[in-house]
């Protein structure tokens, strides 16, 4: 009776896991303009709703801290083929400022601070100058592609690849005996999840081409990883990557410094916010904010200058067509543009104002929901289930909602996916007679 449960459960997680996928690749706008997004955020829902599941009715086992390079050796030549294609598809694309202006923020730094100039200078384009946009960890990186010449798109799509392999090396996996059925049903698990990203780039090209998503993707699943294994300079180091990449992470960090401290005691806590803010000192606010105290304002108010122009139909589009990237399926940006129809800026400050406060009433439900049932919760679960129901909130109320925006959220469902098959000999029901909110002590 269990195992089915387990297996009904595992089932339910994949159906909603794989139609997140499609509708971020081949059923994206399938279903028109307004129902594809509600369609996508239904099936990311479903995917957080599940792994809460598991989090009260699955009880946490003793982790096996075992290294599995059977998992890499089943999954590496998955890994390589994406890395192939990838490099297949961007190589059709030449990086050019007059189609993105993604790259040329992100060299011109890179060339301008190996020089021992600023690197925060006004970025001149083909048509126009624009101030740099990105925090210090967008950028940084591709001082690599600078120094040995190659090209930019390199550097996200091999940190995508390489944070893949450290999740899947440092995953422990319950079974200790591969037998074939395990082995075949770890290796079709792979496929699926390394199939968002190759459905993603398939069907979404020209977005993976010009654009860098893949690298702060990769930021992500490194935190992921230290937050399930409880290292506590990876967990320091790669939250700080996350913060200098992009603010998504920022309204759920209280929740995120509430359960390390709660699960793996305040000596990691200490140490790994420590970590965290000594990383952002010497990246960020020494080299950088000293010089400009206003740079993350600007950054953050770049943003949303963009988010005006884009709410806007284009001159290149038809007559009664809605703004191009609002009308792509995804993300709610299309309601709030149709009941601010003369007014876009109120549009725009509200569906932030909206996205801002959800988003904190997710973390601030987490830390509820932790403390409260903490005793018996299996940790793994509600720190996947917590983070990516705070992720398809914050990215459902995001101002563009840009494709490549959504590689995050639908990756972490590739890892959930992982996880749970990983978990599936290692699941024990819950005691159905210990009450389902208790006292934390």
């Amino acid at each position: 009776m269990f195992k089915k449960k387990v297996t009904t459960w595992i089932v339910v997680l994949v159906l909603f896991s794989l139609l997140e996928f499609l509708m971020l690749s081949y059923l994206k706008g399938y279903f028109g303009i307004y129902f594809s997004p509600v369609i996508f955020f239904i099936s990311s829902a479903g995917v957080s709703i599940s792994a809460l599941y598991a989090a009260f009715f699955f009880k946490e086992t003793p982790v096996i801290n075992q290294k599995y390079i059977r998992s890499i050796l089943l999954m590496l030549p998955l890994l390589i083929g994406l890395l192939y294609y990838g490099y297949s598809v961007f190589s059709q694309f030449p990086v050019d400022s007059n189609q993105s202006d993604v790259f040329a923020q992100v060299l011109s730094p890179s060339t301008w601070l190996l020089t021992g100039e600023y690197p925060y200078q006004d970025v001149v384009l083909p048509t126009y100058t624009m101030h740099n946009t990105y925090l210090p960890m967008q950028w940084l990186p591709f001082i690599l592609a600078v120094i040995f010449s190659i090209d930019p798109r390199w550097i996200p799509l091999t940190a995508w690849v390489i944070m893949m392999i450290f999740f899947l090396y440092f995953l422990p996996v319950s079974q200790r005996k591969w037998d074939f059925k395990f082995t075949a049903g770890y290796f079709l698990t792979g496929v699926l999840a390394i199939f968002s990203m190759y459905g993603f780039i398939s069907e979404n090209s020209f977005d993976y081409a010009v654009t860098l998503e893949m690298l702060p993707v990769a930021y992500y699943i490194g935190l992921t990883l230290s937050l399930l294994r409880g290292n506590w300079f990876f967990m320091g180091l790669s939250m700080g990557c996350c913060l200098m990449s992009r603010f998504s992470i920022l309204l759920f960090v209280p929740f995120l410094m509430w359960y390390v401290w709660k699960r793996f005691g305040s000596a990691v806590f200490l140490k790994s916010c420590v970590t965290t803010v000594v990383f952002i000192i010497l990246i960020f606010i020494l080299p950088f904010m000293l010089k400009d105290p206003q740079l993350v304002s600007k950054i953050a108010g770049n943003y949303e200058n963009g988010a005006f122009g884009e709410w806007q139909v284009h001159g290149w589009q038809q007559d009664g067509e809605e703004p191009y990237q609002l009308a792509r399926g995804l993300g709610a940006a299309i309601f709030f543009k149709r009941l601010y129809e003369y007014d876009i800026e109120s549009g725009i400050q509200h569906i932030k104002e909206v996205g801002t406060l959800l988003s904190g009433i997710i973390a601030i439900f987490m830390i509820y929901l932790y403390q409260r049932n903490r005793k018996f919760l299996n940790h793994d679960w509600v720190l996947l289930g917590g983070v990516k129901l705070y992720l398809t909130i914050f990215y459902t109320f995001v101002l563009i909602p840009y494709p490549y925006l959504y590689v995050l959220p639908v990756t972490m469902t590739s890892l959930m996916i992982l996880k749970a098959y990983s978990d599936y000999s290692r699941f024990e029901i819950r005691d159905p007679n210990v009450p389902l909110c208790i006292e934390a002590s």
